[in-house]
């Protein structure tokens, strides 16, 4: 069966989970370490070595205020299942005993980006242990705060020994990368972005996929989705908060789902996945 009518039928199958209820259930397993890590672990149905997906929730944690998954992340989850791919989430803050950290000044954080980082490159390690796992063929996904995150894994040097076969960012904050020096890349990397996005502006991240581009040609690819804000893959209605410092306005932000936005970007996701994730 050829590479493309394999992913239609993965894609319709994940359309079929998405319509009628998830077929698989995360499963709580902990990374060793200081401290430990708790992730949540959705094998894919398939036997044998799969690629697995590291999925990096946004700041606003894992999980929603009423202690269930975000149905964000599930949905993903599915999808990528439904393809055939292993599917784990690490719960930085909750491994941390924090919540959400969005309402919060990045100064008064105590959870940097780099403990994130530590926590990915930790759990690309768990994984390359498992048996069920093609540790070559490992990819990073990040939303928001998991993306800026996912853009700190992306310095080669950071990975000694397996490096990951894709990284993808939805709507990180590039900005702090004007001054910084490029780095070699450890995988491609694709940015889906919100052209309207009024807290992790689209521009700098555009700016800097170009920078990539002079330097490693192809290394990077940046998609910018017109009328989108923060968060335009979700499932929820547009509404402002005026509870989050940092943004394009003093006065808060907006985020909040773009149906065709949503849409678009998960073609998008899915050929890079599939591209990057096939079996050499």
């Amino acid at each position: 069966m050829a590479a493309g009518v394999k992913l239609r039928h993965a894609l319709c199958a994940a359309a079929l989970i998405l319509c009628c209820g998830s077929l698989h259930t995360f499963e709580p397993a902990t990374v060793p370490g200081d401290p430990p890590l708790n992730v949540q672990w959705q094998p894919a149905a398939q036997s044998g070595r799969r690629p697995a997906i590291i999925a990096l929730h946004g700041c606003s944690g894992l999980y929603t205020q009423r202690g269930k998954f975000d149905d964000r992340y599930t949905s993903y989850a599915d999808r990528w299942n439904a393809a055939g791919w292993h599917v784990v989430a690490p719960d930085s803050f909750g491994s941390r005993g924090q919540g959400a950290i969005c309402a919060q000044p990045a100064a008064q954080r105590t959870i940097k980006v780099a403990h994130r980082r530590d926590d990915v490159l930790r759990t690309a390690a768990w994984l390359a242990t498992r048996n069920d796992v093609d540790p070559q063929r490992v990819a990073v996904v990040g939303w928001s705060h998991g993306a800026m995150t996912a853009l700190e894994v992306l310095d080669r040097s950071r990975w000694p020994e397996l490096t990951p076969a894709a990284i993808v960012t939805y709507y990180p904050a590039c900005s702090g990368w004007k001054k910084r020096a490029l780095v070699q890349p450890a995988a491609p990397l694709l940015m889906l972005l919100g052209e309207a996005d009024d807290w992790m502006p689209a521009a700098p991240c555009r700016e800097l996929a170009e920078r990539f581009e002079a330097r490693f040609p192809g290394a990077v690819t940046a998609r910018a989705y017109a009328d989108s804000l923060h968060g335009f893959d979700s499932r929820s209605s547009v509404r402002f908060r005026p509870d989050i410092p940092g943004g394009v306005d003093a006065r808060g932000v907006h985020v909040g789902g773009n149906p065709a936005a949503r849409e678009a970007s998960l073609l998008e996701l899915d050929r890079f996945l599939a591209q990057h994730l096939r079996q050499k």
